[in-house]
């Protein structure tokens, strides 16, 4: 029996989507691992809830907010609990196996996002907070960004703007770093204990997760085999490398020691700099992607290592701008629309107005849910110092620079 081009296009997401989900225990084990083993367990916990959370909301009618019919034209889609219907076989109106396999690829991808979220914000939160914070968030920012997005005919980013984002960078990447940045400012700063000793092997373990789920969520965006998968594969593979490269370069033309962690943060935003980009871009203007967005991300670490709010940062960070100079890119060197081809700046303006709108708005929102829960439930798991109360310099959080392996 020959299998058919949906059958294998089927086949691609599942095994795609299964990859995307490494990501959210990776980001635990990696960013945790910069803290010590107990930051890891707790970042582990907070990514196993996101994930989990995600995606029993997205089968409860979140899917269809997601990516369905429109709610309210160009910002959502209408609530839908046809993915609880989906699985029946005698069902003349259940859903195709391809389009249970395409909605567990954007729930993974959905869950990424609140992953990235949570991995950021749990050395500060309780875990009835987040829990809560799971469930408003999704609604108000993770579904309306999202179907921007993955809704092609609707949606206001890629249906109104024209706006290209092949993986999802405006919900995975902007919103999500956004969001996290928002969520710690209004946590404060409180008293934390100083970081144990790094866990190496948390680290390696969660880069190399990250790695191979992130080249999972870049190949499987298509959602299809066709002239494009191929393409988006290698260019994110050389994103990844030029990445990889530049980060280490980077540390030695600052006199420190290229390191293990150095070259997967490297890695890390190449890969994320092409998800919204993999389709759209050459092989050279990929790897050179790769290169900027490191450049740009360890340049943005060292800066925000000096406000002292911890490895988190340093994630917030990374798929923060690799995002932005990922979309920003594109508008200038993508086949056909970009500046470099069409000779304007169309595609650029767009790509801008897209990303900044989302980066301000997932923050705006963040930041008022942070401080709504903060003032009902409770937020934060550390007592607020007292206005005039000094701080000793024992107690202040001490963040070595990423590139330092223990």
């Amino acid at each position: 029996m020959v299998a058919t081009s949906e059958q294998v296009d089927t086949l691609l997401l599942f095994v795609c989507g299964a990859l995307t989900l490494l990501i959210p225990f990776g980001l635990a084990f990696f960013v945790g691992g910069l803290g010590g083993r107990a930051a890891a367990s707790r970042a582990l916990l907070f990514a196993s809830i996101a994930a989990a959370a995600t995606i029993v909301l997205g089968v409860l009618g979140g899917y269809g907010m997601l990516a369905g019919a429109p709610w309210i034209a160009h910002v959502v889609g209408t609530p839908s609990f046809g993915l609880t219907t989906g699985f029946g076989a005698a069902d003349p109106r259940g859903a195709s196996l391809y389009e249970l396999a395409r909605a567990g690829a954007q729930l993974a991808a959905c869950a990424v996002s609140v992953a990235i979220v949570g991995v950021a914000v749990a050395s500060r939160i309780t875990l009835r907070a987040w829990l809560v914070f799971i469930v408003l968030w999704t609604l108000l920012v993770l579904y309306p960004v999202g179907y921007a997005v993955f809704a092609l005919d609707d949606g206001w980013a890629t249906g109104l703007l024209g706006v290209i984002d092949f993986g999802g960078a405006l919900p995975i990447g902007v919103a999500a770093g956004a969001s996290a940045a928002g969520v710690i400012l209004a946590c404060g700063r409180g008293e934390h204990r100083p970081p144990e000793e790094r866990s190496f092997a948390s680290i390696a373990i969660g880069g190399s997760l990250v790695w191979v789920g992130w080249l999972g969520l870049t190949t499987g965006s298509e959602g299809a085999v066709d002239a494009y998968t191929g393409l988006i594969a290698i260019n994110s593979f050389l994103a990844s490398a030029g990445g990889c490269l530049a980060w280490m370069a980077v540390d030695r033309v600052l006199l420190r020691r290229p390191t293990t962690t150095s070259a997967l943060c490297g890695a890390f935003s190449g890969l994320v700099a092409i998800t919204p980009a993999s389709g759209a871009l050459t092989l050279g203007w990929a790897l050179l992607l790769g290169v900027i967005a490191a450049l740009a991300c360890a340049t943005m670490v060292d800066l925000a290592a000096r406000a002292r709010f911890g490895a988190s940062m340093a994630l917030i960070v990374i798929v923060t701008v690799a995002s932005l100079v990922g979309l920003l890119f594109i508008g200038l060197f993508a086949g056909g629309g970009g500046m470099v081809y069409s000779g304007n700046f169309d595609l650029f303006t767009v790509q801008g107005i897209a990303g900044f709108s989302v980066l301000i708005g997932a923050f705006v929102v963040s930041l008022g849910l942070a401080f709504a829960l903060r003032y009902t439930i409770g937020l934060t798991r550390v007592r607020y110092r007292a206005q005039g109360e000094p701080t000793p310099d024992r107690d202040r959080e001490t963040v070595p620079p990423v590139g330092e392996d223990p």
